[in-house]
């Protein structure tokens, strides 16, 4: 499940469309047809073909699609992909950055929404990083791993209110 020449070229001129809209919402001109969701900490430019990874509906098995980064925060991913996902989804990202080893990030969906030309622009509020793949070690992701994650988030959110 690569992603050809023509899916980066597509995919840059795609990027770079939502990174003028986005800069266009910072410097005040009016634009209704784009949302810029608020963070906490600043996004750095981050654009690398990357592998996708989550859990089949219904099951406990992972599925695979290519995509591609966007930006990257202090504990957040952008990412550009084929698919929908819902909020909260858990998802693995595998990033191999150039003469370095792999990267795989996990953490949960917290927007989906379309980008344009058949992609969805998602954004992964990551809750670990490692040399070692988090979710997809194993043939089948077991719920404790998926419980583990959930989990987590409830931590943050109580965290973040007290």
């Amino acid at each position: 499940m690569a992603v050809d020449t023509r899916d980066c070229e597509l995919l840059d001129a795609l990027l770079d469309e939502l990174d003028i809209k986005a800069r266009q919402q910072h410097v005040g001109e009016r634009s209704s047809e784009y949302w810029v969701c608020q963070r906490r900490f600043p996004r750095h430019p981050f654009r690398t073909v990357c592998k996708v990874r989550f859990l089949n509906p219904g099951s406990f098995t992972i599925a695979e699609l290519p995509g591609r980064t966007r930006n990257l925060s202090r504990n957040g991913l952008g990412l550009i992909v084929r698919r929908v996902f819902e909020l909260g989804d858990p998802i693995e990202v595998e990033v191999q950055p150039p003469n370095r080893a792999p990267v795989y990030m996990a953490g949960l969906i917290r927007f989906c929404r379309y980008a344009g030309r058949g992609y969805h622009e998602i954004g992964l509020q990551l809750k670990v990083a490692s040399p070692e793949p988090v979710i997809s070690r194993q043939p089948s992701v077991s719920p404790e791993l998926i419980q583990w994650l959930r989990g987590r988030e409830d931590l943050d959110q109580r965290a973040e209110s007290a």
